[in-house]
């Protein structure tokens, strides 16, 4: 059967606890049923840092006792990422109902594979009827539910690791029809709530947090902050926060000192937590951590090159903000070529994006306990990942191609915030988290001369957010990185002169702007002529700039400069030129005011 060991849980909607668990087939707990006796086939119990979650308990066992007092039987499900602590307090209602003999008969049933789960029917079998003889796994089940169908007493079945529900399309088949029983399931696998009510497994509250971490040591102010700060590291995780504790306390390390060591060497995986499990096709118990948890729903994906398109898609969403990676951050460019090389190419149909294709991804990504994800008003997907697996996907890649991903995620955000131009505040500020998030991963790698552009597009959005410091950072990088590609007097760097210029006039940083539009006018002037339309552009912003300035003589000069040239190659009734008309008038009128009123 297994052996394992997990990490105190959380649960949605009341958030539960978990973190240890052991079960060996051969410490079996057995009691033949006779009349007026228990069968209890449950793992032992023996947890030394467990967590009493009484809230989310009190909701499952709310749950049973409705059942216990109607004639229709109860499927409860638990569903959570791997290491949430679903197993934990599946056993911790088992040792309860054991204790207080409420219950006849508790069968621990695993339901990692088919295989497992007949050989765990026919273990139950041979305990509830040992002279019977099965002719093949299928007579043991029939078997079980036969006996349990007809007795008297009220019985409980454990379904644990339900994570792959297409390995048992006939899982129904495994539940006695009697009106007498309960079950309870844990799975990884979304899909698996169809079968009852569900119990989503969270994060941890910040006070179960702390009492598993601290295991009620006493710390000074500054060692409690560093808990509460070790907590948002790992993001209130139950499984993570014991291997944190297991961790602190191999190494006699204080609480400031971890946080010290956790972001210095997060490529560590504890290896003497002892998390175990029995994995398909072995014959003892393996160690695991809380990342191999993880490995193993990917494994899940799919088969051979499906697995490993899937495996790529969620990989490019660890480089997102892990909050709301709107479908549209890849829809929007999905038909102008640039997603040639990005993994969302898959979710291309003859040269389109399909919704539905993406949709069925993601749904399977869920199902896995991976992701989560909603529909919004326009039913675009909305995707959210836990920030722990986020940053497991990004780190599992290695050195050698986070730039690739990262580059891809640069064009996809890069293309998206060009779309969306000026449009509602809710998807500028996620378009905002998002640039945050992959900036830091820029700030990292050299990913070469293609991000230039993207740098600009980036440096115009968080100007337009008035983030003035970030915008200038964003135009520095670009200004840098195309005079080194291409020279000081390429059309490309003028650019991101011409745009530090409209920076610092924004800021009011008037000898600055005026020193980058005249660089910008030199340079359009000997590229492209006196009259071309950048030229005219940067003249027609030298004379705001002076206005500004009360300076406007030499800003009536500008005007006039810029509105020859775009009468001449724009039109008399264009609207730049207009513009320019309205500057010029407004210039004149102020000049003609302060005039009389000297």
């Amino acid at each position: 059967m297994l052996l394992e060991r997990l990490g105190e849980d959380s649960v949605t909607p009341s958030k539960p606890s978990v973190y240890f668990r052991t079960l060996p087939t051969y410490y079996m707990i057995l009691i033949i049923p006779r009349k007026g006796k228990t069968l209890y086939s449950i793992p032992p119990f023996h947890v030394t840092h467990f967590v009493r979650r009484e809230t989310l308990y009190a909701r499952l066992q709310m749950l049973f006792d409705c059942a216990n007092t109607t004639s229709t039987p109860l499927i409860v499900v638990l569903i959570g990422m791997g290491g949430a602590g679903k197993t934990q307090l599946a056993l911790e209602y088992c040792r309860r109902m054991k204790d207080s003999r409420r219950l006849g008969a508790i069968f621990w049933l695993d339901a990692s594979s088919r295989n497992t789960l007949y050989s765990s029917m026919e273990t139950a079998a041979k305990q509830l009827l040992p002279d019977r003889v099965f002719d093949n796994p299928d007579a043991a089940v029939a078997s079980v539910n036969d006996f349990l169908s007809s007795w008297s007493e009220r019985w409980l079945l454990v379904f644990d690791h339900l994570d792959n529900p297409e390995d048992l399309p006939g899982i129904l088949n495994f539940f006695p029809a009697s009106h007498r029983h309960s079950i309870l399931i844990t799975s990884r696998h979304a899909g698996s709530k169809e079968l009852g009510q569900s119990i989503e497994f969270d994060h941890t509250k910040k006070g179960e947090g702390l009492q598993l971490l601290l295991r009620s040591s006493v710390v000074d102010t500054d060692e409690l902050d560093a808990a509460e700060q070790i907590l948002g590291l790992l993001g209130h995780l139950p499984l993570a926060i014991d291997q944190a504790r297991a961790y602190i306390s191999k190494r006699q390390l204080r609480l400031r000192a971890f946080v010290t060591k956790y972001e210095g060497r997060k490529q560590e995986t504890p290896q003497f937590w002892q998390y175990r499990r029995m994995l398909p096709g072995k014959e003892v118990v393996t160690p695991l951590s809380l990342l191999t948890t993880w490995e193993m729903s990917l494994q899940l994906l799919g088969v051979g090159e499906q697995a490993a398109e899937l495996e790529r898609v969620i990989t490019l969403f660890a480089f997102f903000n892990p909050v709301n990676i709107g479908e549209r951050l890849f829809s929007n460019d999905a038909d102008d070529g640039n997603m040639t090389t990005s993994p969302m190419s898959i979710f291309k149909v003859d040269g389109h994006w399909n919704h539905w294709k993406f949709e069925d991804a993601i749904v399977k990504m869920q199902e896995l306990s991976l992701l989560q994800f909603s529909h919004n008003d326009q039913s675009e997907i909305a995707v959210s990942l836990h920030s722990m697996v986020s940053e497991w996907l990004r780190m599992r890649l290695g050195n050698g191609l986070q730039p690739t991903f990262l580059n891809a995620a640069v064009s996809h955000l890069n293309s998206h915030l060009l779309s969306i131009g000026d449009s509602d505040h809710k998807t500028q500020q996620e378009g905002q988290a998002h640039l945050d998030t992959i900036w830091r991963g820029v700030e990292s790698f050299n990913i070469g001369d293609h991000f230039l552009d993207a740098c600009m597009t980036f440096g115009n959005f968080y100007n337009g957010q008035g983030r003035h410091e970030d915008a200038e950072m964003m135009y520095k990088c670009a200004l840098a990185g195309f005079e080194k590609a291409w020279g000081p007097e390429h059309t490309s760097t003028l650019a991101a002169v011409h745009n530090m210029g409209k920076l610092y006039a924004d800021q009011d940083r008037h000898k600055d702007a005026e020193l980058m539009y005249n660089r910008a006018l030199a340079g359009y002037e000997k590229a492209f002529g006196p009259e071309h339309m950048f030229t005219s552009d940067t003249v027609n912003n030298l004379g705001y700039l002076y206005t500004v300035q009360w300076r406007h003589k030499d800003a009536e000069m500008m005007y006039n400069r810029a509105l020859a040239s775009k009468e001449k190659s724009l039109g008399l009734e264009h609207v730049s030129t207009l513009d320019t008309v309205n500057n010029l008038v407004s210039s004149m009128l102020t000049r003609a005011v302060t005039k009389m009123r000297r």
